[in-house]
């Protein structure tokens, strides 16, 4: 447990203040994280993810719960907001996130390449905790234009990825 707290605690915490935007907050987030893991260790399910992919699930899911609970939003739908965490077919395997933590650098870059309607639409889903609907009643968009933004975005981003991944070298 004190191998996976050393290697993986920083990268957590980072996305949990980055969701939650407050130090104490997010070092709640990752104790939660590593004593959810402690205690349900024999329950968690790593078919198909890695350590690294599960472990960044749970702290999006419980930075995003408390944000939402900050917000007097726990009792909305779950739905749309748990939809990462129920549906982690889109993870990248552990030899990609390796990988991709090597090249922390090209990633950024990448991320700064993405049209600004679909950036904004994936940070306002994945780091700020709204839903679908909640980030079309923010935008003023229409539902179908949100979700074509994320579809788009996830495209732009898994397409690209491949080229990163592909080789030490690539364009981006």
């Amino acid at each position: 447990m004190g191998q996976l707290y050393g290697r993986f605690a920083p990268s957590l915490l980072g996305l949990a203040l980055r969701t939650l935007g407050d130090q104490g907050a997010a070092e709640a987030v990752v104790e939660e994280v590593f004593l959810q893991l402690w205690n349900e260790t024999r329950r968690v399910d790593l078919r198909g993810t890695s350590v690294a992919a599960q472990l960044l699930l749970m702290a999006r899911t419980a930075a995003v719960r408390r944000l939402r609970s900050k917000k007097g939003l726990a009792n909305s739908t779950v739905a749309d907001s748990d939809r990462l965490q129920t549906c982690p077919a889109w993870l990248p395997s552990p030899e990609e996130i390796e990988s991709l933590d090597r090249r922390r650098e090209l990633l950024k870059k990448l991320m700064q390449q993405l049209p600004p309607p679909q950036r904004q639409t994936l940070d306002l889903v994945v780091f700020e905790g709204y839903t679908e609907t909640e980030v079309a009643e923010k935008l003023g968009e229409p539902l179908g234009r949100v979700k074509s933004e994320l579809r788009a975005g996830m495209r732009f981003l898994r397409h690209r990825l491949r080229a990163v991944l592909g080789t030490w070298s690539a364009n981006i």
